[in-house]
């Protein structure tokens, strides 16, 4: 950048030009964001990777022309208008789980990676032997890695308990938040205000008191982060089992963010009088192509895309099929004019059992 200034403080236009291109083409507004769970062979397979599995991972983004970043580093970044280089992508694990530690962290520190820990601090203050201990925790703090918050006991934040009011409810998951933050600073010294909620779920109550408390939230819905995400439930491409697998993989880390300007509805909440949920989106322009675009469901496979208007800039999809209790995901996505990169956008919906309670 400091280069430019003086560029065009000199009047070379013509070199001018050519480094302005050469810096747009190696710039982005946006970045991947890949969650993991568990890094073992001997885990359910729905929530892990095995260490081969990462490493493959791990050495395609250094074999490729990736830049790992850390977490707070590109959230700032792309909220401020700040551009990333190409192919940024930032790393997170779940949960906290002990494998981070003894399979994840050593390939990390050898690339020199950065890294998230997004940790429930139960499991980890009550010493449970499938989780990390606090002293593992600081240890991988010295090398890169950002302790973040993903509550006290990983419960199903939407769900109301028993005879508890509206304000009851908020008032606890508030105070979830601010003790679990509070904790991560005591044992480690960390505090970034960055929130990964249980399960991925959150409805349209919750994100607004995240963002009341000053706290960015990722969800667990794929996509990737840019300029129009909506910074209480940034998306992330889980990485377990089959999603894992590095066909899918190398898809997912060179994609970028469909322009997304407004969603309807701007919840994931299913109600049992719609369980074949709409979703309009409404897009900006880019570098896509808009008659190639297509839709999928969890529960369908490909389902129907209707254009609302002759520019193409408003669409709806519907599921044929009802939503079955738990999280299910609508993704569209579109190639880019060259065919190269896909644009992508993920939606979850949540529907609750009958009594109100949610399913792990």
């Amino acid at each position: 950048m400091k280069q430019l200034l003086s560029c065009f403080l000199s009047f070379k236009t013509a070199l001018c030009s050519l480094l302005l291109i050469s810096t747009m083409a190696n710039s982005a507004d946006s970045a991947v964001f890949l969650q993991y769970h568990h890094v073992s062979e001997d885990t359910p397979r729905s929530t892990s990777v095995t260490p081969d599995r990462l490493k493959q991972h791990l050495d395609y983004l250094d074999d490729n022309g990736f830049t790992v970043k850390s977490i707070v580093d590109v959230v700032n970044s792309v909220r401020d208008g700040r551009p990333l280089p190409d192919k940024t992508v930032v790393i997170t694990f779940d949960d906290a789980y002990k494998s981070i530690y003894e399979n994840a962290f050593p390939l990390l520190k050898e690339k020199g990676y950065p890294f998230t820990v997004f940790v429930a601090i139960e499991p980890v203050d009550k010493g449970y032997h499938q989780f990390l201990s606090w002293d593992q925790l600081r240890e991988m703090g010295k090398h890169g890695a950002t302790i973040a918050n993903h509550s006290i006991t990983h419960s199903h934040m939407v769900v109301k308990h028993p005879d508890e009011t509206r304000q009851q409810w908020v008032n606890r998951n508030r105070d979830e938040i601010l003790k679990t933050e509070a904790r991560i600073k005591e044992k480690t010294g960390q505090s970034v205000k960055l929130f990964a909620w249980p399960f991925g779920e959150a409805n349209p109550e919750l994100r607004q008191l995240l963002a009341s408390m000053g706290y960015v939230g990722f969800g667990q819905q794929s996509g990737v982060v840019g300029p129009l995400s909506d910074f209480t439930l940034l998306p992330r491409y889980p990485m377990a089992a089959d999603y894992a697998e590095m066909r899918g993989f190398r898809t997912k880390v060179n994609s970028l963010p469909l322009p997304v300007k407004k969603q309807l509805p701007d919840s994931a909440m299913v109600t049992d009088n719609n369980l074949k949920p709409s979703l309009t989106l409404e897009l900006a322009d880019g570098d896509f192509q808009k008659n190639q675009l297509k839709c999928y469901a969890s529960n369908a496979g490909e389902i129907p895309v209707k254009w609302l208007d002759d520019e193409k800039t408003r669409f709806t999809t519907v599921t044929p099929n009802s939503l079955s209790v738990g999280r299910s995901r609508y993704n569209c996505t579109a190639p880019s004019m060259d065919g190269r990169r896909y644009y992508w956008y993920s939606h979850q919906w949540l529907r609750l059992n009958e009594d109100g309670t949610a399913i792990d």
